[in-house]
Protein backbone atom coordinates (compact mmCIF):
# COMPACT_ATOMS: atom_id res chain seq x y z
CA UNK A 1 0.00 0.00 0.00
CA UNK A 2 1.40 3.46 -0.75
CA UNK A 3 1.46 6.73 1.28
CA UNK A 4 -0.95 8.03 -0.79
CA UNK A 5 -3.44 5.02 0.04
CA UNK A 6 -3.34 5.84 3.79
CA UNK A 7 -3.96 9.27 3.72
CA UNK A 8 -7.01 9.22 5.26
CA UNK A 9 -9.36 6.54 7.27
CA UNK A 10 -11.85 7.26 4.49
CA UNK A 11 -9.49 6.47 1.89
CA UNK A 12 -8.82 3.33 3.69
CA UNK A 13 -12.32 2.34 3.58
CA UNK A 14 -12.47 3.05 0.13
CA UNK A 15 -9.29 0.80 -0.99
CA UNK A 16 -11.01 -1.81 0.74
CA UNK A 17 -14.53 -1.73 -0.74
CA UNK A 18 -12.79 -1.43 -3.98
CA UNK A 19 -10.95 -5.15 -3.10
CA UNK A 20 -13.32 -6.72 -1.81
CA UNK A 21 -16.07 -6.06 -4.84
CA UNK A 22 -13.33 -6.93 -7.44
CA UNK A 23 -13.19 -10.57 -6.47
CA UNK A 24 -16.03 -12.28 -8.71
CA UNK A 25 -19.04 -14.12 -7.10
CA UNK A 26 -17.45 -17.27 -7.53
CA UNK A 27 -14.20 -16.34 -5.65
CA UNK A 28 -16.85 -14.79 -3.22
CA UNK A 29 -18.33 -17.67 -2.68
CA UNK A 30 -15.48 -20.53 -2.58
CA UNK A 31 -13.78 -17.70 0.16
CA UNK A 32 -17.01 -17.85 2.33
CA UNK A 33 -17.10 -21.03 2.25
CA UNK A 34 -13.58 -21.94 3.39
CA UNK A 35 -13.91 -18.89 6.16
CA UNK A 36 -17.14 -20.70 7.61
CA UNK A 37 -15.84 -23.84 7.71
CA UNK A 38 -12.85 -22.55 9.64
CA UNK A 39 -15.56 -20.81 11.68
CA UNK A 40 -16.98 -24.15 13.14
CA UNK A 41 -13.51 -25.90 13.58
CA UNK A 42 -13.03 -22.48 15.61
CA UNK A 43 -15.95 -23.04 17.75
CA UNK A 44 -15.56 -26.39 18.21
CA UNK A 45 -12.38 -25.84 20.20
CA UNK A 46 -12.79 -26.65 24.00
CA UNK A 47 -12.01 -22.96 24.72
CA UNK A 48 -15.14 -22.14 23.08
CA UNK A 49 -17.15 -25.16 25.63
CA UNK A 50 -19.09 -22.45 27.62
CA UNK A 51 -20.47 -20.28 24.52
CA UNK A 52 -24.44 -21.35 24.27
CA UNK A 53 -25.31 -17.32 22.72
CA UNK A 54 -23.61 -16.33 19.38
CA UNK A 55 -24.53 -13.11 17.77
CA UNK A 56 -23.78 -13.15 13.98
CA UNK A 57 -24.78 -11.33 10.96
CA UNK A 58 -26.36 -11.62 7.45
CA UNK A 59 -24.71 -9.50 5.25
CA UNK A 60 -24.16 -7.18 1.86
CA UNK A 61 -23.87 -8.88 -1.37
CA UNK A 62 -20.22 -8.12 -1.20
CA UNK A 63 -19.46 -8.95 2.64
CA UNK A 64 -18.03 -12.60 3.86
CA UNK A 65 -21.53 -15.06 3.30
CA UNK A 66 -21.67 -16.70 6.63
CA UNK A 67 -24.92 -18.20 6.53
CA UNK A 68 -23.60 -22.07 6.73
CA UNK A 69 -21.50 -20.81 9.86
CA UNK A 70 -25.29 -19.50 10.82
CA UNK A 71 -26.93 -22.60 9.88
CA UNK A 72 -24.50 -24.86 11.48
CA UNK A 73 -24.53 -23.35 15.08
CA UNK A 74 -29.07 -23.22 15.02
CA UNK A 75 -28.92 -26.94 13.97
CA UNK A 76 -26.04 -27.30 17.01
CA UNK A 77 -28.44 -25.68 19.05
CA UNK A 78 -26.38 -22.65 20.23
CA UNK A 79 -29.09 -19.56 20.29
CA UNK A 80 -28.22 -16.85 17.41
CA UNK A 81 -28.80 -13.19 17.06
CA UNK A 82 -28.81 -10.97 14.40
CA UNK A 83 -28.29 -7.10 13.90
CA UNK A 84 -31.28 -4.81 14.33
CA UNK A 85 -29.85 -1.45 13.40
CA UNK A 86 -31.79 1.71 14.95
CA UNK A 87 -31.40 5.55 14.26
CA UNK A 88 -28.01 7.58 15.66
CA UNK A 89 -26.09 4.44 15.61
CA UNK A 90 -27.81 2.02 18.37
CA UNK A 91 -27.82 -1.77 17.25
CA UNK A 92 -29.91 -4.59 18.81
CA UNK A 93 -28.98 -7.90 18.98
CA UNK A 94 -32.43 -9.91 18.12
CA UNK A 95 -33.23 -13.79 17.87
CA UNK A 96 -35.73 -14.12 15.03
CA UNK A 97 -39.16 -15.22 15.36
CA UNK A 98 -38.72 -19.53 15.41
CA UNK A 99 -40.74 -21.41 13.50
CA UNK A 100 -41.61 -25.18 14.87
CA UNK A 101 -44.00 -28.15 13.47
CA UNK A 102 -47.05 -26.50 14.72
CA UNK A 103 -46.67 -22.81 14.46
CA UNK A 104 -44.48 -22.35 11.51
CA UNK A 105 -43.76 -18.29 11.31
CA UNK A 106 -44.08 -16.95 7.79
CA UNK A 107 -40.31 -15.72 6.90
CA UNK A 108 -41.65 -12.52 6.42
CA UNK A 109 -42.85 -12.73 10.13
CA UNK A 110 -39.50 -13.26 11.22
CA UNK A 111 -37.28 -11.14 8.84
CA UNK A 112 -37.52 -8.41 6.77
CA UNK A 113 -35.21 -5.77 4.63
CA UNK A 114 -33.97 -3.00 6.24
CA UNK A 115 -31.37 -0.41 5.05
CA UNK A 116 -29.51 -1.41 1.68
CA UNK A 117 -31.23 -4.26 1.41
CA UNK A 118 -29.79 -5.89 4.35
CA UNK A 119 -31.92 -8.91 6.37
CA UNK A 120 -32.71 -8.13 9.79
CA UNK A 121 -35.11 -9.65 12.48
CA UNK A 122 -38.67 -8.33 12.58
CA UNK A 123 -38.32 -6.44 16.13
CA UNK A 124 -41.47 -7.09 17.23
CA UNK A 125 -41.22 -10.93 16.76
CA UNK A 126 -37.96 -10.93 18.12
CA UNK A 127 -36.07 -11.57 21.38
CA UNK A 128 -33.66 -8.65 22.10
CA UNK A 129 -30.28 -9.43 24.09
CA UNK A 130 -28.39 -7.43 26.13
CA UNK A 131 -24.82 -7.81 25.65
CA UNK A 132 -24.49 -9.75 28.93
CA UNK A 133 -26.98 -12.33 27.44
CA UNK A 134 -24.31 -13.16 24.43
CA UNK A 135 -21.24 -15.41 24.65
CA UNK A 136 -19.34 -14.82 21.05
CA UNK A 137 -19.75 -11.72 18.49
CA UNK A 138 -19.18 -12.66 14.49
CA UNK A 139 -18.01 -9.67 13.59
CA UNK A 140 -18.00 -8.19 9.67
CA UNK A 141 -15.68 -5.46 8.86
CA UNK A 142 -14.82 -3.22 5.54
CA UNK A 143 -10.95 -3.28 6.33
CA UNK A 144 -8.48 -4.68 9.03
CA UNK A 145 -5.23 -4.85 9.27
CA UNK A 146 -2.83 -7.57 11.15
CA UNK A 147 -3.22 -6.07 14.73
CA UNK A 148 -6.50 -6.58 14.86
CA UNK A 149 -7.92 -3.21 14.37
CA UNK A 150 -11.00 -2.84 12.13
CA UNK A 151 -12.66 -0.53 9.97
CA UNK A 152 -16.67 -0.37 9.57
CA UNK A 153 -18.53 1.71 7.19
CA UNK A 154 -18.45 4.88 9.67
CA UNK A 155 -21.72 4.81 11.82
CA UNK A 156 -20.50 3.24 14.68
CA UNK A 157 -22.85 0.43 15.03
CA UNK A 158 -20.69 -2.60 16.08
CA UNK A 159 -18.00 0.01 17.73
CA UNK A 160 -20.72 0.69 20.67
CA UNK A 161 -22.23 -2.68 20.73
CA UNK A 162 -18.33 -4.05 21.21
CA UNK A 163 -17.46 -1.63 23.72
CA UNK A 164 -19.50 -3.86 26.50
CA UNK A 165 -17.99 -6.99 25.03
CA UNK A 166 -14.56 -8.72 26.21
CA UNK A 167 -11.79 -8.88 23.16
CA UNK A 168 -11.80 -12.67 23.50
CA UNK A 169 -15.31 -12.80 22.89
CA UNK A 170 -14.76 -11.00 19.53
CA UNK A 171 -14.33 -12.85 15.70
CA UNK A 172 -14.00 -10.92 12.92
CA UNK A 173 -14.09 -12.28 9.67
CA UNK A 174 -13.01 -11.02 5.99
CA UNK A 175 -11.74 -11.78 3.15
CA UNK A 176 -8.10 -11.30 2.73
CA UNK A 177 -8.41 -8.93 -0.11
CA UNK A 178 -9.49 -6.61 2.57
CA UNK A 179 -6.90 -6.46 4.75
CA UNK A 180 -4.58 -3.25 4.66
CA UNK A 181 -0.71 -2.71 5.87
CA UNK A 182 -1.93 -0.54 9.06
CA UNK A 183 -5.58 0.85 9.78
CA UNK A 184 -6.26 4.67 10.91
CA UNK A 185 -7.77 4.20 13.87
CA UNK A 186 -9.70 6.31 16.24
CA UNK A 187 -10.12 6.15 20.46
CA UNK A 188 -13.60 4.90 19.68
CA UNK A 189 -12.73 2.19 17.56
CA UNK A 190 -12.60 -1.40 19.02
CA UNK A 191 -10.21 -3.95 17.97
CA UNK A 192 -11.01 -7.49 17.80
CA UNK A 193 -8.68 -10.79 19.73
CA UNK A 194 -9.29 -13.26 16.66
CA UNK A 195 -9.50 -13.15 13.00
CA UNK A 196 -10.70 -15.80 10.33
CA UNK A 197 -9.90 -15.07 6.50
CA UNK A 198 -10.27 -18.00 3.82
CA UNK A 199 -6.47 -18.71 4.74
CA UNK A 200 -6.95 -19.62 8.05
CA UNK A 201 -7.16 -17.93 12.05
CA UNK A 202 -5.13 -15.15 13.22
CA UNK A 203 -5.13 -15.02 16.85
CA UNK A 204 -3.66 -11.51 18.21
CA UNK A 205 -1.86 -11.88 21.25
Amino acid sequence: MTGKEAIDKKQQRGLAIERRRALTQEERDEKSRAICDLLIKLIKDSRYSEVSTIFSYRGTWDEVNVDAFNNWAEGQGYRVAYPISLPKGIMKAAVPAEKDAWHRAAEKDAWHRAAYGILEPVMKNSKILEPRDIDLIIVPCVAFDEHGNRCGHGAGYYDRFMTFMPPESLIMVAFEAQKLEKLITEETDISVSTIVTETGITKIS
